[in-house]
């Protein structure tokens, strides 16, 4: 026995800490021949390499810290600029989004207002032709009034939340659509139970319709800066004139519903045909363009509908009119209706497009900037340490091939370690690392196990290689798995033989009986529905032999080393096996009697199988262990008869042949 070759593996592996052993299911049948004198330590190497180019190294690494430290400035100053201009750019920008958004919100109030301002008029025309008897279920008006609460209801719930936030400000009945509609809806039950005059009805609307158009100027006026407050204030000069015109609609409707006006009336029609006027010239002052705009619509697109109120607008002033005539209120409200929607609308989306397309070039122009400002901090980012970089290159490569060579070392300790610890115990390996020589050692009682494969010659000469190579990695990666979980050791698998020992290189007292035992009733059960890969309808079948007493162990062999057993307890182990049955585990007298005596609590199930000639040994008497106390399987003599009458595999060309 010799530790010469190993002893030559652990020398690169001593100089750092051990990395983990891998487990047993990973064990290799041999490893390469390591020749000590052509691999250096990695201390070795790491120290001839430090210790040349340290001074090296260090002026390098000064000079680069001087280099950052003069183009850090610089670099600062850029970003700094840079992250300035970015900043203001992101305000602009947000802004810009946020009248964006103001736009569309008030877009959507406008048509709320319009609906409300629709209904106000065709009410207005409704109760003043009730009251004086004048509307008949014919005429319409009852029906349009309705068609115009169904378009207002439509439009009120389309509304977004997050437009309608803010206007509950004006009352507990703007809280939310839900409330504001059941306000509207029991005003709209009044006038057909207990309204009776236009004024009423008109208060009610008007309070609201105001209510909305503020919260469209606040919308406006609360995110647009300077150079929009021309458009801004012409659009709200023009809401204020688009809600008169509505009272006018209405009230106008009124009167050729009644066929006068009482003196209030008269006066209030006057004041509100002012208001108009005023507002509309408001607006267009506001704005150059806009007044241009708005003078082109009144001469040429509603010079008609203008004209023809014109006309009626006469007889109203002349306080006078036949309330008779057919329809004469409907065409008042259609070509008052048909003016707001040439004049009033044209001009609501002639504004808020001017005002969308100087959104849209001021978003475009910041874009721009934000984008410059990026490229010149991206500038300022790649040249700048581009060129620190470039002058400092050769010191941190001399620092990246030490780091290289000092991981290739890593790596192969690593791989050193592994193959150790596939070879060897972890024990041995420790010790080899740490420069002990490898001393063969004797141990005085240790259990061996081990196991075959019943009839496994003549299955061999029934399968291919690749499918017997199969078959073994299974068996073992299910048997190796048992073994991880036991105070045991494999020793080695030669063919279908699988040697484990308990109580070697690592003693457990009087633990290793117990071990192997409960060790192999564990192999039993994982095996028991273990079929053969190549042929599905056949289950394996194993055979177990146990013995304990002394053995001697050690490292052997120079280009392959093994840690070996030696000794009778060995031979005596062996003969349990071949001489055991199938899915049955054969102890030997000596193994019985450890378990009797140091693990009587345990309670295995043994039998005796009497005295039988051993090859080598003569007549001896075994036991046949069945199972333990509490341990989830068992087996017998009938199972594993029965076992071997169903499987038809380890049989020969004659059916008579047992193997």
């Amino acid at each position: 026995m010799s530790g010469n070759a190993v002893a030559n593996l652990a020398s690169a592996a001593s100089s750092g800490k051990a990395s983990p052993a891998p487990s047993r299911k990973s064990r290799v049948s041999g490893v390469a021949s390591v020749n000590n004198s052509s691999r250096p330590s990695a201390a070795s190497l790491a120290k001839s390499w430090l210790g040349a180019e340290y001074s090296v190294t260090r002026d390098k690494l000064i000079s680069a810290v001087r280099l950052v430290a003069i183009s850090t400035p610089p670099i600062l100053i850029v970003l700094i600029l840079s992250a300035m201009i970015i900043i203001q750019v992101q305000s602009e920008l947000s802004s810009s989004y946020t009248i964006r958004r103001s736009l569309a919100a008030g877009k959507e109030m406008n048509r709320l207002v319009g609906a409300l301002q629709r209904e106000r008029g065709m009410t207005c025309v409704f109760l003043e032709g009730r009251r004086t008897s004048s509307i008949n279920g014919t005429d319409g008006v009852e029906e349009t009034m309705k068609q115009f609460r169904t378009e207002t209801d439509t439009i009120l719930f389309s509304i977004s939340s997050e437009i309608w936030e803010g206007i509950e400000r004006f009352g507990t009945e703007f809280v939310t659509q839900r409330s504001f509609h059941i306000s509207l809806t029991g005003h709209r039950r009044a006038v057909y139970e207990s309204i009776n005059d236009c004024f009423t009805s008109l208060e009610f609307y008007t309070e609201r319709i105001n209510a909305f158009i503020q919260q469209t100027e606040q919308l406006l006026y609360g995110s647009a800066d300077g150079q929009f407050w021309g458009k801004v204030e012409a659009y709200r000069m023009l809401l204020h004139a688009g809600d008169l015109i509505g009272i006018k609609r209405a009230t106008g409707g009124s009167f050729f519903a009644v066929g006068h006006f009482n003196w209030e009336m008269y006066r209030y029609y006057t004041e509100v045909a002012g208001a108009i006027d005023r507002y509309l010239i408001i607006t267009g002052g506001a704005s150059l363009d806009v007044s241009q705009y708005m003078a082109e619509l009144a001469t040429y697109q509603a010079r008609e509908v203008i004209d023809n109120l014109k006309i009626m607008e006469k007889e109203i002033f002349a306080n006078k009119t036949d309330p008779n005539a057919v329809d004469r209120k409907l065409q008042w409200f259609g070509n008052m209706t048909e003016y707001m929607t040439l004049m009033i609308v044209k001009m609501d989306n002639y504004i808020t497009e001017k005002l969308q397309n100087v959104l849209d070039e001021n978003i475009a122009a910041k874009n721009a900037r934000f984008i410059m400002a990026l490229l010149a901090v991206g500038v300022a980012l790649i040249v700048c340490p581009t060129v620190t970089i470039f002058f400092g290159v050769e010191s941190f490569r001399m620092n990246k091939k030490i780091r290289q060579k000092v991981s290739e070392l890593g790596h192969e300790k690593q791989k050193t370690d592994l193959l150790l610890c596939q070879m060897l115990p972890r024990s041995i390996v420790r010790e080899l690392k740490l420069g002990q020589p490898v001393v063969p050692r004797t141990y005085s009682s240790v259990t061996v196990f081990f196991s075959d494969i019943v009839g496994f010659t003549t299955l061999s000469s029934k399968s291919d290689p690749i499918q017997i190579v199969n078959l073994l990695n299974k068996l073992y990666s299910s048997m190796d798995t048992v073994l991880d979980r036991y105070s045991c050791y494999k020793v080695e698998t030669i063919g279908d033989a699988y040697m484990v020992v308990s109580g070697a290189p690592k003693t457990n007292n009087a633990d290793h009986s117990n071990e192997v035992c409960t060790m192999a009733l564990d192999t039993l059960r994982e095996i028991g529905d273990l079929r053969i890969p190549h042929c599905q309808t056949e289950t394996l079948l194993m055979r177990i032999g146990i013995h304990t007493g002394p053995i001697a162990a050690g490292v052997v062999g120079l280009k392959m080393p093994r840690y070996c057993l030696f000794g009778d307890t060995v031979n005596t182990a062996s003969r349990m096996e071949s001489t055991s049955e199938a899915m049955c585990i054969q102890i030997s007298q000596a193994t019985a009697m450890h378990l009797e005596q140091f693990h009587r609590d345990q309670n295995f199930t043994m039998q005796l199988r009497g005295g039988h000639v051993v090859k080598g040994k003569g007549n001896m008497e075994t036991f046949w262990l069945f199972g333990k106390k509490d341990f989830p399987y068992r087996t017998s003599l009938e199972h594993s008869k029965r076992l071997r009458d169903q499987s038809n595999y380890w049989r020969e060309a004659s059916p008579q042949r047992s193997p």
